[in-house]
């Protein structure tokens, strides 16, 4: 069967005998349908929450950063316009750096951005202290989002590496929390249901939901998109509940069940711009690692054209031998971007991967991988695990969650 894979702006076609062949990992995307009535139809009946018209005095709104693809300024409108009282809108920036006044603009719009009052969460903050959670993490949120009198979360649902997914509570834990709340909050990545699709029993996501609720949320509105970045659905009320139906949603177009576990996994990252660089890339890897037998193959089709993408990424993978070795770094102190080599690292000790791609053979093999040409990827599999190999195949494995049909693993229990 000819699967086409993308790499960067064209596609790679690899024939795979049916008899290898356990399935071919595809989204099923929605068509976006009317933006304007989704949205509205959303923010006029909230979900186990109050009408945003009777939320008064001062209003914190709390918009996401540009390292988030939310389409904040096709939302917020919908918002505004039921409000009374005096808003102030935050970005929620977590330990990035902070908004300026031009990427405001983009992304609230011109009109908006100089309508209302705006500031961007930054770590020099005024924190103010809401106790512990029962996780241990002590919570301090920025006071301009702490001290107002209503709180409303504005951002996207799609999956995430450690919390499930993104949207709902992370718009304030991370978002708007000081660097120690982040930190120990996140130091629960190593949880074994701190992973891509997973909210119960996930120690990252309900510490986090407990913030939420620590912080006295009032209203969330969250969308999820489609890969041409289309809304495809909008749910507002309760933080939880959004987060739930959010998920499904997800889960409904990304999610594919897979009946065993294979001996190999062909894998591309969407093409441009997910294979721009193996920082953005390798997670794909992570999307599929979990249906591949131990001391199995990944073969990762990406184009990296701007090769590594983070010299912290690079310079790092150099200081370690094994992911137990860094996770002992990271459990005294955690730093973003430093979690991606503990991934990369638990990847290559559990299988063997082969790059398709753009860097050269140094670059690869400093990040514990083979590169390979894309006539010799089945050549490798069957030299690896016989001619009767099975093979799961996820051209977009940056956006689809493979895992085994059996997986008690799953957001909505």
């Amino acid at each position: 069967m000819e699967v086409s894979f993308p790499y960067g702006k064209r596609n790679i076609v690899i024939d795979i005998p049916e008899k290898n062949l356990i399935k071919v990992a595809k989204p099923k995307e929605k068509e976006a349908k009317n933006e304007e009535e989704l949205i509205r139809k959303a923010v006029e009946n909230p979900i186990n929450a109050k009408k945003l018209e009777k939320l008064k005095g001062k209003i914190a709104i709390v918009v996401d950063d540009k390292t988030r693809p939310c389409p904040t300024k096709r939302i917020l409108p919908y918002v505004l316009e039921k409000l009374k009282g005096e808003i102030k809108i935050i970005f929620a920036t977590g330990t990035h750096t902070p908004v300026n006044e031009k990427e405001a603009e983009e992304l609230l719009g011109k009109e908006i951005a100089n309508q209302y009052e705006w500031l961007s969460h930054s770590q020099e903050a005024r924190f103010v202290d809401f106790g512990i959670t029962s996780f241990g993490t002590p919570l301090f949120f920025n006071a301009e989002f702490a001290n107002a009198d209503s709180k409303i979360l504005i951002g996207d649902v799609e999956y995430h590496y450690f919390a499930g997914y993104g949207g709902g509570r992370k718009s304030v834990l991370p978002g708007v929390s000081a660097e120690k709340t982040i930190e120990k909050n996140h130091q629960r990545m190593f949880h074994g249901k701190a992973r891509f699709g997973v909210l119960e029993g996930n120690p990252v996501h309900e510490d986090m939901e407990e913030a939420a609720d620590i912080a006295g949320v009032d209203f969330c509105l969250n969308v999820v998109m489609n890969s041409k970045h289309e809304i495809v659905g909008a749910f507002a009320g309760n933080h939880k509940d959004v987060l739930r139906q959010g998920a499904k949603l997800v889960d409904e177009m990304y999610r594919v069940g897979v009946e065993q576990k294979a001996d190999a996994a062909i894998i591309a990252a969407d093409g441009y711009p997910h294979d721009i660089n193996l920082y953005q890339a390798m997670k794909a890897i992570q999307t599929v690692i979990d249906v591949v037998k131990d001391n199995g193959t990944i073969i990762l089709v990406a184009e990296c054209k701007e090769g590594h993408g983070s010299e912290k990424f690079y310079n790092e993978m150099e200081k370690y031998e094994s992911s137990e070795e860094i996770k002992k770094d990271l459990l005294k102190k955690f730093i973003m971007g430093k979690h991606k080599v503990y991934y990369m690292l638990k990847a290559v000790e559990k299988v063997k991967i082969y790059m398709v791609t753009n860097m050269d053979n140094e670059m690869v093999e400093h990040f514990r991988m083979e590169k390979i040409s894309e006539d010799e990827i089945l050549d490798r599999i069957y030299k690896r695990h016989g001619e009767n190999a099975k093979i799961i195949a996820s051209p977009k494995a940056s956006t689809t969650l493979v895992s085994l049909a059996k997986n008690k693993f799953h957001a909505i229990v």
